[in-house]
């Protein structure tokens, strides 16, 4: 039996998926539940519309949220069609504009070398602007201030535009103003300024924007749920004036808040959009009934929430056990103590376990217990590479090398190896 294209993409698929990935033109949101496959519908929806519609690779821009996922889904997309996927545009937000900035560095009023700061660079600019302005940091606290003013920029609130009403916030404004211009002195821009940047260049810039809204004829955002306003802007603008935009998400997946992300990203959408599609997976591929019914009974309190009927064919699964300890001393000793029962009575192993936790924060009342009950451990996550002190200081010479002007750069290795008189 010889099947077309199509055949293959939507094999194994269930009906709800199958429509998804088959979708016609237009708006369309898909309420992937949790484990419902949206990463499968996300790339066999690509491969779609390459191998179905014709549609050249560079013609579409897909848009997620960690590096990993934009390049497990090239890799899904490339397997599926059996092709490299030349000039197809999948990565983040801050990658995508990273890019896009480049090209259109003199237009926003950039050189083309531009400096992006990673946190410890803003951290080490914020607590200079405001040395300069002489606002005490012990008062005032650098990292407060700085996330204000990434809140701001994630609302699009320019300096000029930040409103006032109470001593720190005119604190905040000051800063705010003097650590823009320092950024553009130093040829410099944050994460925020990449997506910022780039939507207030496509909506003042007429030649700008038709150029990419004419390049892109499709665009697809996963973790839909996520987005900030500032990300809401850009699918809009990338998106104009065709409109086919395919988004997948699932307002009861909503994490980042405390990053700005707005979930009720999900009711605009809807509400915008007249002629919007709305497919929902509901088939819970993963997890067994149990482990579902548990997240239903919390999500079913939310409120701006598109009801679901999940269900699974996995079966019930085991009881869900919650416990509710007084402080974190508590709660890794429980931890500990279910550990140790299960070894005992059940014959698992140490490497059978994995403890997970919403902060790194969290990490140490953890390793503490198992440190002085001598359970071994492996701590998943620790410094970065590209975080290591030396790393960051090889790195900022190089970036001295392409910006001159990049004084964060330049005062971290000023004395990097220390220099002394013989």
């Amino acid at each position: 039996i010889v099947m077309t294209q199509v055949q293959q993409l939507i094999e194994g698929m269930n009906p709800q998926q199958t429509q998804a990935i088959t979708a016609g033109d237009g708006p369309v949101l898909v309420l992937a539940g949790p484990g419902s496959g949206k990463t499968s519908v996300l790339t066999r929806r690509i491969a779609y519309l390459i191998s179905e519609h014709q549609i050249p690779h560079h013609r579409i821009l897909a848009v997620t949220f960690t590096n990993k996922a934009a390049g497990e889904m090239r890799e899904r997309i490339e397997r599926l069609l059996d092709d490299r996927l030349r000039g197809l545009q999948i990565g983040t937000f801050h990658a995508t504009c990273a890019r896009f900035l480049r090209m259109e560095a003199e237009s926003a009023g950039y050189r083309q070398d531009y400096a992006i700061y990673d946190s410890d660079d803003q951290q080490t600019l914020i607590k200079q602007v405001m040395n300069t302005l002489n606002i005490d940091t012990k008062k005032y606290n650098p990292r407060a201030v700085l996330g204000t003013i990434s809140k701001a920029k994630n609302e699009m609130i320019l300096p000029h535009l930040f409103q006032t009403g109470d001593y720190f916030s005119e604190v905040v404004k000051r800063t705010y103003e003097a650590y823009q211009k320092a950024l553009r002195d130093a040829n410099a821009m944050d994460f925020d300024d990449l997506l910022l940047n780039m939507v207030l260049l496509m909506k003042e810039n007429e030649v700008v924007r038709q150029k990419y809204q004419e390049r892109f004829n499709y665009i697809l955002v996963d973790e839909f749920q996520d987005t900030n306003k500032v990300q809401y802007e850009l699918v809009k603008i990338f998106a104009a004036p065709q409109n086919n935009v395919f988004a997948v998400g699932d307002e009861d997946q909503a994490i980042y808040a405390f990053r700005g992300a707005d979930y009720r990203n999900v009711l605009r959408f809807r509400t915008t959009s007249p002629e919007l599609g709305v497919i929902s997976t509901e088939k819970n591929l993963r997890s067994k009934q149990k482990v579902r019914s548990v997240a239903r009974a919390g999500n079913e309190l939310n409120r701006n929430r598109t009801p679901k009927a999940l269900h699974t064919d996995k079966g019930k699964g085991d009881r869900a056990i919650v416990y509710e300890a007084y402080n974190e001393r508590e709660e890794a000793e429980f931890v500990l103590d279910q550990i140790h029962h299960m070894r005992m009575e059940e014959g698992y192993e140490y490497h059978d376990f994995a403890v997970m936790y919403r902060t790194n924060a969290q990490s140490r009342a953890m390793e503490q217990a198992f440190i002085n009950n001598s359970v071994p451990y492996t701590l998943v996550g620790g410094v970065g590479f590209y975080k290591r002190r030396e790393v960051r200081d090889m790195l900022a010479y190089l970036r001295l090398v392409q910006n001159p002007d990049d004084r964060v750069s330049f005062e971290r290795i000023i004395n990097v190896p220390k220099r002394a008189w013989q």
